[in-house]
Protein backbone atom coordinates (compact mmCIF):
# COMPACT_ATOMS: atom_id res chain seq x y z
CA UNK A 1 0.00 0.00 0.00
CA UNK A 2 2.99 2.73 0.99
CA UNK A 3 4.50 2.00 -2.16
CA UNK A 4 1.84 2.20 -4.28
CA UNK A 5 0.80 5.52 -2.86
CA UNK A 6 4.87 6.31 -2.84
CA UNK A 7 4.80 5.38 -6.73
CA UNK A 8 1.35 7.18 -7.73
CA UNK A 9 2.06 10.13 -5.52
CA UNK A 10 5.71 10.56 -6.76
CA UNK A 11 4.58 9.96 -10.51
CA UNK A 12 1.91 12.96 -9.97
CA UNK A 13 4.29 14.75 -8.56
CA UNK A 14 6.92 14.52 -11.44
CA UNK A 15 4.66 15.09 -13.87
CA UNK A 16 2.76 18.00 -12.14
CA UNK A 17 6.70 19.36 -11.54
CA UNK A 18 7.82 18.84 -15.43
CA UNK A 19 4.31 20.03 -16.95
CA UNK A 20 4.71 23.26 -15.05
CA UNK A 21 8.46 23.56 -15.80
CA UNK A 22 7.25 22.77 -19.80
CA UNK A 23 4.53 25.55 -19.83
CA UNK A 24 7.14 27.92 -18.11
CA UNK A 25 9.85 27.54 -20.40
CA UNK A 26 7.10 27.82 -23.27
CA UNK A 27 5.54 30.62 -22.22
CA UNK A 28 9.12 32.77 -21.55
CA UNK A 29 10.61 31.82 -24.85
CA UNK A 30 7.64 32.97 -26.76
CA UNK A 31 7.37 36.13 -24.56
CA UNK A 32 10.96 36.16 -25.47
CA UNK A 33 10.35 36.07 -29.02
CA UNK A 34 7.34 38.47 -29.23
CA UNK A 35 8.92 40.80 -27.65
CA UNK A 36 11.81 40.69 -30.10
CA UNK A 37 9.90 40.77 -32.76
CA UNK A 38 8.09 43.82 -31.36
CA UNK A 39 11.32 45.77 -30.52
CA UNK A 40 12.63 44.86 -34.56
CA UNK A 41 9.65 45.86 -35.90
CA UNK A 42 9.09 48.95 -33.73
CA UNK A 43 12.96 49.58 -35.05
CA UNK A 44 12.56 48.84 -38.80
CA UNK A 45 9.46 51.65 -38.46
CA UNK A 46 12.21 54.10 -36.76
CA UNK A 47 15.32 53.60 -39.37
CA UNK A 48 12.20 53.52 -42.14
CA UNK A 49 10.78 56.72 -41.40
CA UNK A 50 14.35 58.43 -40.41
CA UNK A 51 15.78 57.57 -44.56
CA UNK A 52 12.48 58.55 -45.65
CA UNK A 53 13.20 61.88 -44.12
CA UNK A 54 16.29 61.73 -45.14
CA UNK A 55 16.45 60.68 -49.07
CA UNK A 56 13.09 63.26 -49.25
CA UNK A 57 15.38 66.49 -47.90
CA UNK A 58 18.15 65.30 -50.40
CA UNK A 59 16.00 65.09 -53.29
CA UNK A 60 14.83 68.33 -52.53
CA UNK A 61 17.56 69.94 -52.04
CA UNK A 62 19.66 68.67 -54.71
CA UNK A 63 16.98 68.48 -57.03
CA UNK A 64 19.12 68.84 -60.17
CA UNK A 65 21.71 66.33 -59.06
CA UNK A 66 22.46 63.24 -61.66
CA UNK A 67 20.53 60.20 -60.95
CA UNK A 68 24.14 58.58 -60.24
CA UNK A 69 25.26 61.01 -57.77
CA UNK A 70 21.83 60.92 -55.86
CA UNK A 71 21.98 57.12 -55.93
CA UNK A 72 25.57 57.67 -54.25
CA UNK A 73 24.30 59.73 -51.85
CA UNK A 74 21.64 57.46 -50.99
CA UNK A 75 24.23 54.59 -51.01
CA UNK A 76 25.89 56.82 -47.97
CA UNK A 77 23.09 57.41 -46.53
CA UNK A 78 22.37 53.75 -45.42
CA UNK A 79 25.59 53.05 -45.50
CA UNK A 80 25.98 55.27 -42.37
CA UNK A 81 23.13 54.30 -40.75
CA UNK A 82 24.80 50.45 -41.64
CA UNK A 83 27.37 51.17 -39.48
CA UNK A 84 25.54 53.10 -36.39
CA UNK A 85 22.98 50.26 -36.17
CA UNK A 86 25.95 47.32 -36.33
CA UNK A 87 26.57 48.26 -32.68
CA UNK A 88 23.24 46.72 -32.31
CA UNK A 89 23.90 43.34 -33.85
CA UNK A 90 21.90 45.00 -37.09
CA UNK A 91 22.50 44.27 -40.21
CA UNK A 92 20.80 46.71 -42.77
CA UNK A 93 21.07 47.04 -46.97
CA UNK A 94 18.95 48.60 -49.34
CA UNK A 95 17.70 47.98 -52.96
CA UNK A 96 17.06 50.21 -55.81
CA UNK A 97 14.48 48.21 -57.61
CA UNK A 98 14.80 50.33 -60.46
CA UNK A 99 18.48 49.89 -60.34
CA UNK A 100 18.12 46.22 -59.98
CA UNK A 101 16.60 42.92 -61.28
CA UNK A 102 14.19 42.71 -58.01
CA UNK A 103 11.04 42.80 -60.04
CA UNK A 104 8.72 41.92 -56.79
CA UNK A 105 6.65 44.49 -55.46
CA UNK A 106 7.20 45.31 -52.02
CA UNK A 107 3.89 46.32 -49.49
CA UNK A 108 3.71 46.10 -46.37
CA UNK A 109 6.88 45.25 -44.49
CA UNK A 110 7.46 41.53 -44.14
CA UNK A 111 8.74 40.12 -40.86
CA UNK A 112 10.06 36.32 -40.74
CA UNK A 113 12.59 34.48 -38.45
CA UNK A 114 15.52 32.84 -40.17
CA UNK A 115 18.08 30.22 -38.99
CA UNK A 116 21.64 30.35 -40.93
CA UNK A 117 24.89 27.86 -39.52
CA UNK A 118 22.92 28.05 -35.72
CA UNK A 119 22.84 31.72 -35.97
CA UNK A 120 19.43 33.42 -35.86
CA UNK A 121 17.83 36.43 -37.52
CA UNK A 122 14.66 38.51 -37.68
CA UNK A 123 14.75 39.45 -41.22
CA UNK A 124 12.40 42.30 -42.49
CA UNK A 125 12.27 43.68 -45.65
CA UNK A 126 9.31 46.96 -46.73
CA UNK A 127 10.04 49.51 -49.33
CA UNK A 128 9.85 53.36 -48.29
CA UNK A 129 6.87 55.30 -48.39
CA UNK A 130 5.74 56.89 -51.84
CA UNK A 131 7.34 58.32 -53.97
CA UNK A 132 10.27 56.28 -52.68
CA UNK A 133 8.75 53.18 -52.35
CA UNK A 134 11.52 52.51 -55.22
CA UNK A 135 14.23 51.80 -52.51
CA UNK A 136 13.08 48.54 -50.22
CA UNK A 137 15.10 48.49 -46.93
CA UNK A 138 16.54 45.04 -45.51
CA UNK A 139 16.61 44.30 -42.08
CA UNK A 140 18.50 41.49 -40.14
CA UNK A 141 18.87 41.33 -36.33
CA UNK A 142 21.05 39.13 -35.00
CA UNK A 143 19.21 37.36 -32.19
CA UNK A 144 21.81 34.31 -31.69
CA UNK A 145 23.17 35.53 -28.19
CA UNK A 146 19.31 36.40 -26.78
CA UNK A 147 18.12 32.84 -28.09
CA UNK A 148 21.28 31.01 -26.39
CA UNK A 149 20.60 33.18 -23.09
CA UNK A 150 17.09 31.59 -23.58
CA UNK A 151 18.35 28.09 -23.83
CA UNK A 152 20.74 28.56 -20.97
CA UNK A 153 17.79 29.44 -18.23
CA UNK A 154 15.87 26.80 -19.75
CA UNK A 155 18.55 23.91 -18.84
CA UNK A 156 19.31 25.72 -15.48
CA UNK A 157 15.48 25.20 -14.88
CA UNK A 158 15.49 21.52 -16.19
CA UNK A 159 18.41 21.02 -13.63
CA UNK A 160 16.56 22.33 -11.03
CA UNK A 161 13.36 20.76 -11.56
CA UNK A 162 15.72 17.38 -11.89
CA UNK A 163 17.56 18.18 -8.21
CA UNK A 164 13.50 18.94 -6.69
CA UNK A 165 12.05 15.79 -8.08
CA UNK A 166 14.64 13.67 -6.38
CA UNK A 167 14.46 15.80 -3.24
CA UNK A 168 10.87 15.60 -3.40
CA UNK A 169 11.88 11.69 -3.57
CA UNK A 170 13.35 11.24 -0.32
CA UNK A 171 11.15 13.98 1.40
CA UNK A 172 8.09 11.61 0.01
CA UNK A 173 9.43 8.64 1.37
CA UNK A 174 10.44 9.85 4.71
CA UNK A 175 6.58 11.57 5.05
CA UNK A 176 4.87 8.34 4.00
CA UNK A 177 7.16 6.39 6.19
CA UNK A 178 5.93 8.89 9.42
CA UNK A 179 2.36 8.48 8.16
CA UNK A 180 1.55 4.87 7.61
CA UNK A 181 3.30 4.04 10.95
CA UNK A 182 0.60 4.69 13.15
CA UNK A 183 -1.80 3.99 10.21
CA UNK A 184 -0.96 0.26 11.44
CA UNK A 185 -2.60 0.81 14.54
CA UNK A 186 -6.03 1.89 12.64
CA UNK A 187 -5.38 -1.00 10.17
CA UNK A 188 -5.12 -3.54 13.59
CA UNK A 189 -8.15 -1.78 15.43
CA UNK A 190 -10.38 -1.88 11.81
CA UNK A 191 -9.87 -5.97 11.71
CA UNK A 192 -10.45 -5.98 15.34
CA UNK A 193 -14.01 -3.88 14.41
CA UNK A 194 -14.47 -6.77 11.57
CA UNK A 195 -14.66 -9.52 13.60
CA UNK A 196 -17.05 -7.96 15.78
CA UNK A 197 -15.10 -6.26 18.59
CA UNK A 198 -17.37 -3.49 18.36
CA UNK A 199 -15.77 -1.84 21.51
CA UNK A 200 -12.12 -1.77 19.99
CA UNK A 201 -11.27 1.89 20.53
CA UNK A 202 -7.85 3.78 18.83
CA UNK A 203 -5.56 5.29 21.68
CA UNK A 204 -3.41 8.22 19.80
CA UNK A 205 -1.77 11.08 21.94
CA UNK A 206 -1.46 14.43 20.39
CA UNK A 207 -3.20 17.31 18.81
CA UNK A 208 -1.88 16.24 14.75
CA UNK A 209 -3.88 15.13 12.17
CA UNK A 210 -3.23 11.55 13.08
CA UNK A 211 -4.66 12.38 16.62
CA UNK A 212 -8.38 13.54 15.20
CA UNK A 213 -8.29 10.43 12.58
CA UNK A 214 -8.26 8.51 15.89
CA UNK A 215 -10.74 10.37 17.24
CA UNK A 216 -12.79 10.71 14.64
CA UNK A 217 -12.31 6.60 13.74
CA UNK A 218 -13.24 6.15 17.71
CA UNK A 219 -17.06 7.99 16.75
CA UNK A 220 -16.91 6.15 14.11
CA UNK A 221 -16.58 3.24 15.97
CA UNK A 222 -19.05 4.01 18.15
CA UNK A 223 -21.68 5.26 15.70
CA UNK A 224 -21.25 2.14 14.38
CA UNK A 225 -21.74 0.02 17.94
CA UNK A 226 -24.62 2.10 18.02
CA UNK A 227 -26.10 1.40 14.65
CA UNK A 228 -25.62 -2.02 14.98
CA UNK A 229 -27.65 -2.01 18.30
CA UNK A 230 -30.51 0.28 16.49
CA UNK A 231 -30.63 -2.44 13.28
CA UNK A 232 -31.26 -5.18 16.07
CA UNK A 233 -33.28 -3.47 18.26
CA UNK A 234 -35.25 -2.53 14.44
CA UNK A 235 -35.35 -6.04 13.39
CA UNK A 236 -36.81 -7.18 16.87
CA UNK A 237 -39.53 -4.51 16.17
CA UNK A 238 -39.86 -5.81 12.33
CA UNK A 239 -40.05 -9.23 13.12
CA UNK A 240 -42.53 -8.62 16.52
CA UNK A 241 -44.72 -6.36 13.56
CA UNK A 242 -44.87 -9.77 11.60
CA UNK A 243 -45.97 -11.48 14.29
CA UNK A 244 -48.52 -9.16 15.67
CA UNK A 245 -49.83 -8.94 12.47
CA UNK A 246 -49.99 -12.04 11.69
CA UNK A 247 -52.04 -13.08 15.13
CA UNK A 248 -54.11 -10.04 13.76
CA UNK A 249 -55.29 -11.23 10.56
CA UNK A 250 -55.44 -15.73 11.72
CA UNK A 251 -58.15 -14.58 14.04
CA UNK A 252 -60.62 -13.30 11.57
CA UNK A 253 -59.54 -15.15 8.40
CA UNK A 254 -59.98 -18.22 11.14
CA UNK A 255 -63.66 -16.75 11.78
CA UNK A 256 -63.98 -16.69 7.80
CA UNK A 257 -62.84 -19.80 6.99
CA UNK A 258 -64.99 -21.40 9.70
CA UNK A 259 -68.53 -19.85 8.54
CA UNK A 260 -67.28 -20.55 4.82
CA UNK A 261 -66.58 -24.04 5.28
CA UNK A 262 -69.52 -24.20 7.88
CA UNK A 263 -72.31 -22.62 5.03
CA UNK A 264 -70.46 -24.86 2.67
CA UNK A 265 -71.01 -28.40 4.07
CA UNK A 266 -73.64 -28.01 6.71
CA UNK A 267 -77.23 -28.03 5.97
CA UNK A 268 -78.32 -24.70 7.35
CA UNK A 269 -81.65 -22.39 7.30
CA UNK A 270 -81.81 -18.78 5.78
CA UNK A 271 -81.70 -17.25 9.31
CA UNK A 272 -78.53 -18.73 10.30
CA UNK A 273 -76.97 -17.69 6.06
CA UNK A 274 -77.69 -14.17 6.84
CA UNK A 275 -75.86 -14.64 10.54
CA UNK A 276 -72.94 -16.45 8.83
CA UNK A 277 -72.91 -13.58 6.42
CA UNK A 278 -72.79 -10.99 9.02
CA UNK A 279 -70.36 -12.59 10.94
CA UNK A 280 -68.12 -12.58 7.83
CA UNK A 281 -68.83 -9.19 7.17
CA UNK A 282 -68.15 -8.31 10.22
CA UNK A 283 -64.26 -9.95 9.89
CA UNK A 284 -63.89 -8.52 6.40
CA UNK A 285 -64.41 -5.35 7.73
CA UNK A 286 -62.09 -5.76 10.34
CA UNK A 287 -59.53 -6.87 7.81
CA UNK A 288 -60.33 -3.60 5.83
CA UNK A 289 -59.50 -1.40 8.73
CA UNK A 290 -56.18 -3.11 9.15
CA UNK A 291 -55.28 -2.54 5.53
CA UNK A 292 -56.67 1.08 5.21
CA UNK A 293 -54.71 1.92 8.70
CA UNK A 294 -51.42 0.20 7.36
CA UNK A 295 -51.75 2.38 4.00
CA UNK A 296 -52.06 5.50 5.98
CA UNK A 297 -49.21 4.47 7.97
CA UNK A 298 -46.86 3.72 5.49
CA UNK A 299 -48.57 7.10 3.71
CA UNK A 300 -47.02 9.38 6.05
CA UNK A 301 -43.82 8.07 6.28
CA UNK A 302 -41.31 10.96 5.02
CA UNK A 303 -44.66 12.75 4.51
CA UNK A 304 -43.96 17.39 4.53
CA UNK A 305 -47.61 18.34 5.48
CA UNK A 306 -48.83 21.47 4.07
CA UNK A 307 -49.21 23.92 6.95
CA UNK A 308 -51.71 26.65 7.57
CA UNK A 309 -52.73 28.79 10.76
CA UNK A 310 -55.68 27.32 12.39
CA UNK A 311 -57.52 27.87 15.58
CA UNK A 312 -57.78 24.95 18.18
CA UNK A 313 -60.95 26.05 19.33
CA UNK A 314 -62.19 25.21 15.44
CA UNK A 315 -60.19 21.82 15.56
CA UNK A 316 -62.25 20.92 18.74
CA UNK A 317 -65.41 21.69 17.58
CA UNK A 318 -64.56 19.98 14.28
CA UNK A 319 -63.72 16.64 17.04
CA UNK A 320 -66.62 17.30 19.09
CA UNK A 321 -69.28 17.23 16.19
CA UNK A 322 -67.59 14.03 14.08
CA UNK A 323 -67.71 12.28 17.93
CA UNK A 324 -71.23 13.75 18.87
CA UNK A 325 -72.97 10.36 18.13
CA UNK A 326 -70.06 7.85 19.29
CA UNK A 327 -69.56 10.11 22.52
CA UNK A 328 -73.67 9.79 23.53
CA UNK A 329 -73.72 5.88 22.90
CA UNK A 330 -70.57 4.83 25.09
CA UNK A 331 -72.19 7.58 27.96
CA UNK A 332 -68.95 10.08 27.23
CA UNK A 333 -68.72 13.45 28.29
CA UNK A 334 -66.44 15.73 26.05
CA UNK A 335 -65.14 18.85 27.55
CA UNK A 336 -63.39 22.03 25.94
CA UNK A 337 -60.83 24.24 27.16
CA UNK A 338 -59.56 26.65 24.58
CA UNK A 339 -59.97 30.38 23.22
CA UNK A 340 -60.13 31.86 20.34
CA UNK A 341 -56.71 33.28 20.27
CA UNK A 342 -54.67 29.89 20.16
CA UNK A 343 -53.05 29.15 17.06
CA UNK A 344 -51.34 25.87 15.61
CA UNK A 345 -49.34 25.97 12.60
CA UNK A 346 -50.52 22.54 11.18
CA UNK A 347 -51.99 20.15 8.33
CA UNK A 348 -55.91 20.49 9.69
CA UNK A 349 -56.69 17.19 8.10
CA UNK A 350 -54.07 15.46 9.58
CA UNK A 351 -54.09 16.61 13.17
CA UNK A 352 -58.21 16.00 13.22
CA UNK A 353 -57.46 12.68 12.24
CA UNK A 354 -54.52 12.39 15.45
CA UNK A 355 -57.40 13.93 17.66
CA UNK A 356 -59.91 11.65 16.71
CA UNK A 357 -57.30 8.66 16.67
CA UNK A 358 -56.81 9.98 20.67
CA UNK A 359 -59.99 10.44 21.63
CA UNK A 360 -61.31 7.12 20.38
CA UNK A 361 -58.59 5.58 22.35
CA UNK A 362 -59.81 7.98 25.45
CA UNK A 363 -63.50 6.48 24.99
CA UNK A 364 -62.71 3.13 24.64
CA UNK A 365 -60.47 3.32 28.05
CA UNK A 366 -63.66 4.95 29.48
CA UNK A 367 -66.06 2.44 28.41
CA UNK A 368 -66.75 0.66 31.85
CA UNK A 369 -67.76 3.97 33.23
CA UNK A 370 -69.12 7.40 32.96
CA UNK A 371 -65.83 8.96 31.02
CA UNK A 372 -64.54 12.40 30.52
CA UNK A 373 -62.48 13.55 27.89
CA UNK A 374 -60.59 16.93 28.01
CA UNK A 375 -59.26 18.45 25.05
CA UNK A 376 -57.10 21.58 25.84
CA UNK A 377 -54.88 24.00 23.90
CA UNK A 378 -52.69 26.29 25.94
CA UNK A 379 -50.26 29.16 24.23
CA UNK A 380 -46.46 29.46 25.24
CA UNK A 381 -43.79 31.56 24.41
CA UNK A 382 -42.04 29.33 21.92
CA UNK A 383 -45.04 26.56 21.59
CA UNK A 384 -48.53 25.95 21.70
CA UNK A 385 -49.48 22.17 24.35
CA UNK A 386 -52.31 20.44 22.95
CA UNK A 387 -53.27 17.71 24.98
CA UNK A 388 -56.05 15.08 25.26
CA UNK A 389 -57.10 13.69 28.71
CA UNK A 390 -59.67 11.28 30.18
CA UNK A 391 -60.60 9.15 33.59
CA UNK A 392 -60.67 5.69 31.95
CA UNK A 393 -58.98 2.94 33.18
CA UNK A 394 -55.58 4.00 32.09
CA UNK A 395 -52.27 2.51 30.93
CA UNK A 396 -49.28 0.24 32.91
CA UNK A 397 -46.22 1.95 33.04
CA UNK A 398 -44.47 -0.53 31.51
CA UNK A 399 -46.69 -0.78 28.50
CA UNK A 400 -46.15 3.16 28.00
CA UNK A 401 -42.90 2.68 26.01
CA UNK A 402 -44.97 0.50 23.40
CA UNK A 403 -47.62 1.87 22.99
CA UNK A 404 -46.95 3.44 19.64
CA UNK A 405 -45.80 0.34 18.02
CA UNK A 406 -48.36 -0.92 15.28
CA UNK A 407 -50.81 -3.81 16.92
CA UNK A 408 -49.88 -3.46 19.98
CA UNK A 409 -52.91 -3.53 22.95
CA UNK A 410 -52.54 -2.97 26.49
CA UNK A 411 -55.44 -5.03 26.60
CA UNK A 412 -56.26 -7.01 23.25
CA UNK A 413 -59.64 -8.14 24.22
CA UNK A 414 -60.97 -5.07 24.88
CA UNK A 415 -59.63 -3.41 21.85
CA UNK A 416 -60.96 -5.88 19.69
CA UNK A 417 -64.52 -6.22 21.20
CA UNK A 418 -64.35 -2.39 20.36
CA UNK A 419 -63.25 -2.65 16.61
CA UNK A 420 -59.21 -1.02 17.20
CA UNK A 421 -56.96 -2.58 14.98
CA UNK A 422 -53.98 -1.87 17.49
CA UNK A 423 -52.41 1.10 14.64
CA UNK A 424 -54.62 4.40 16.08
CA UNK A 425 -51.14 5.58 18.59
CA UNK A 426 -48.67 4.50 15.60
CA UNK A 427 -50.54 7.11 13.40
CA UNK A 428 -51.00 9.85 15.49
CA UNK A 429 -46.81 9.45 16.35
CA UNK A 430 -46.42 9.59 12.47
CA UNK A 431 -48.45 13.07 12.43
CA UNK A 432 -46.48 14.18 15.34
CA UNK A 433 -43.43 13.54 13.92
CA UNK A 434 -44.41 15.05 10.41
CA UNK A 435 -45.36 18.36 12.15
CA UNK A 436 -41.85 18.10 13.77
CA UNK A 437 -43.75 18.00 16.94
CA UNK A 438 -43.21 16.10 20.42
CA UNK A 439 -45.99 13.55 21.56
CA UNK A 440 -45.63 12.70 25.51
CA UNK A 441 -47.88 9.82 27.07
CA UNK A 442 -48.57 10.36 31.03
CA UNK A 443 -51.37 7.42 32.26
CA UNK A 444 -51.89 6.42 35.93
CA UNK A 445 -53.53 2.61 36.20
CA UNK A 446 -57.13 3.40 37.38
CA UNK A 447 -56.92 7.19 37.14
CA UNK A 448 -56.30 8.22 33.77
CA UNK A 449 -54.43 9.04 30.80
CA UNK A 450 -52.71 12.60 29.18
CA UNK A 451 -51.69 12.92 25.71
CA UNK A 452 -49.67 16.01 25.32
CA UNK A 453 -48.44 17.42 21.98
CA UNK A 454 -45.93 20.10 21.82
CA UNK A 455 -46.21 21.95 18.44
CA UNK A 456 -43.18 24.38 18.01
CA UNK A 457 -44.46 27.69 16.52
CA UNK A 458 -43.13 28.92 13.23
Amino acid sequence: MRLKTFISTYLLFVCILFASVGIVSVYMSNSQTNMLREHSANQFQTIVSALNRDITLLKSRDAELAPSYFNDAVNAIILGYARYYARSNVHLSMINTELSEHGRVIGEPELSIHTVAENHYIHIIGALPAPLSQFVIVYSFDITENIADMQDIQRILLVVTVFLSIAAAFALHFILASIFKPLAVVADASKKISDGEFGERIHIKGKNELARVAVDFNKMAQTIENQIAYLEEESLNKQQFVDNFAHEIRTPLTSIHGYAQYLQKARVSESEIIESAECIMTETAHMNNVAGSLLELATLRNYTPVKTDVAALKLFDDVSHTLENTLHKNNTKLVINSDENTIVHVQEDLIKSLLLNLCMNAIRACSACEGEIQLDATAHEDCVIISVSDNGCGIPEESLPKVCEPFYRVDKARSRENGGVGIGLSLCNQIVLAHDAEMSIHSIVGVGTIVEIRFTTP
